[in-house]
């Protein structure tokens, strides 16, 4: 199926897979979250009423499908993306499961020479951005282990945190395709990171 939003100057895939013919310099993923950084968002529900709170915030059935649905609208956007292009995928949750959890799976699918979350110039000095959440403790890193060469490699993708920036809670990464290496994956492993136990 194929649309063509108002925005868009040529029609979009909506299937999954991108056939490679369309390749873009740019991504943009702002994926659907549970808006959970967004004050404003929450502030909604005084007048929805509380309980769809409950149905699309806190509910935990949400909370394990939406980081599987950002993954894959992340991997789907990398698909788009040019060699040499950036992709920006950012929410507007503070859960590390939709931030780092989404964004650590994606760096393990995919290696250092293929991918590289840099720096965002435009932040730098510009916002008080927090750095992002990581393992802090021997408890904490039980399960991931295995996982810290990918916490090393996202260490500069960035949280707003509406207590230290003064704006909505926000994740933010730019993700450079320094390669373009053909991986496909079944759908089932485009997932984000698993604790091992």
């Amino acid at each position: 199926m194929l649309d063509k939003p108002w925005f868009a100057p040529k029609l979009l895939s909506t299937n999954y897979a991108c056939s490679g013919s369309d390749l873009y310099d740019r991504v943009l993923v702002d994926a659907e979250c549970t808006h959970d950084g967004s004050l404003a968002h929450v502030q909604k529900y005084e007048r929805w009423g509380w309980e769809h709170l409950d149905t699309q915030v806190v509910n935990n059935n949400r909370s394990q499908s939406v980081p599987i649905l950002q993954s894959q609208l992340l991997e789907n956007g990398w698909r788009m993306l040019k060699p040499g292009g950036v992709l920006v995928y950012s929410t507007c949750s503070l859960s590390r499961f939709q931030n780092e959890y989404v964004l650590g799976g994606f760096l393990s699918r995919h290696a250092e020479n293929e991918a590289l979350v840099e720096v965002i110039p435009l932040l730098q000095n510009q916002v008080a951005a927090s750095p992002i959440w990581q393992p802090s403790c021997a408890e904490e890193w039980v399960g991931l282990e295995q996982h810290r060469g990918v916490f090393a490699r996202m260490k500069c993708a960035v949280r707003l945190d509406p207590r230290v920036s003064n704006t909505s809670g926000m994740f933010i990464a730019r993700i450079r395709k320094l390669s373009d290496v053909q991986t496909t994956f079944d759908v089932e492993d485009i997932a984000p990171l698993k604790l091992e136990t």
